[in-house]
């Protein structure tokens, strides 16, 4: 006689109970388990961005987040490599509105990352686009496989409690990027 099975009082078998709240026990384990999944890899507006340390491209201090000094400040990172062409129109347009937000005292800190790349190609590339900002190197990609990225260009912005607000997936132009600074600024919500 199967030990998982006992002769039910009208001669068929039936599983012990035991052995149905094993079951139940493990359904509700796993479905635990995936809504836990879930809700650590929620979209933007609902996951906090993970800290992180990389090298700086070309040397130096390393780049962090969140960002050394600015506590509470919102932070876009623009993901980007040379070899992208998106990138290579997108990264000059990013670093002048950048450099513009700085200019007039935006609390807004930027950074850039040169994913999957040559880091003298990647340096060259920021140097050549005018980037003032740090810029991390990221050859294995793992902050950007960590957020979702995909592909490049890509731009995260982040809220001033460290909240994910939005990912802009492919090349953004100056408009949408000024309005999603407009909103990590302003602490809004998104419109």
């Amino acid at each position: 006689m199967d030990p998982d099975v006992v002769e039910a009082d009208r001669g068929g078998p039936s599983p012990r109970p035991r052995h149905r709240l094993r079951y139940a026990a493990i359904c509700g384990v796993a479905v635990l388990g995936l809504v836990g999944v879930l809700l650590a890899t929620a979209g933007p507006g609902g996951s906090t961005v993970a800290p992180f340390t990389l090298s700086r491209l070309g040397g130096g201090s390393p780049i962090s987040y969140p960002v050394p000094g600015a506590g509470g400040n919102p932070v876009v990172i623009n993901f980007f490599a040379s070899w992208c062409t998106p990138c290579q129109t997108e990264l000059p347009a990013f670093a002048a509105v950048a450099a513009q937000e700085e200019a007039a005292g935006s609390p807004v800190r930027f950074l850039g990352i040169d994913g999957n790349d040559d880091p003298a190609s990647g340096l060259a590339m920021a140097r050549a686009s005018g980037v003032g900002y740090p810029v991390a190197q990221d050859y294995y990609e793992s902050v950007a496989n960590h957020l979702g990225i995909s592909g490049l260009p890509d731009t995260v912005f982040i809220d001033r409690t460290g909240r994910l607000a939005h990912i802009i997936r492919g090349p953004v132009d100056a408009a949408t990027f000024t309005h999603w600074i407009a909103v990590i600024s302003s602490g809004g919500p998104p419109s």
